[in-house]
């Protein structure tokens, strides 16, 4: 008589794994000194970012990365630790994924460039 794991698909062994682990929500947690570095850089750019561009281009990569994700999804290329996610979703997407890295990283490249400038521009005037 084969034993159960026998029995079980690579991928259905990996889905039994990660179900009899701990939850907690790493993406968060690993975000957190981001957050943190973010509240400097916004405090040396908030007076030379152009608020509504900005937003508007965080928009845009939102819907635009919301759809590839949407997307990708579905076609089975994302599957994520239910123990590792805060737990909602929207389409089968986690609800961190458009908080938390949709308008983050362009926001923060933003902010860091716009809070550096004057140290790129004098590096261009040699």
């Amino acid at each position: 008589m084969p034993k159960t794991d026998d029995l079980l698909s690579e991928e259905d062994k990996k889905k039994r794994d990660a179900t009899g682990q701990k939850k907690w929500p790493a993406s968060v947690i690993l975000a957190a000194p981001f957050f943190l570095l973010l509240i400097p850089l916004y405090k040396a750019a908030r007076e030379r970012v152009n608020w509504k561009a900005a937003l508007a281009m965080i928009a845009t990569f939102e819907a635009l990365m919301f759809c590839a994700e949407a997307f990708s999804v579905s076609r089975g290329h994302w599957i994520w630790n239910p123990n590792r996610i805060l737990g909602p979703s929207i389409f089968g997407i986690p609800i961190e994924e458009p908080l938390l890295y949709y308008w983050f990283p362009p926001l923060f490249v933003v902010l860091l460039m716009h809070a550096f400038e004057k140290v790129f521009a004098k590096g261009s005037a040699k």
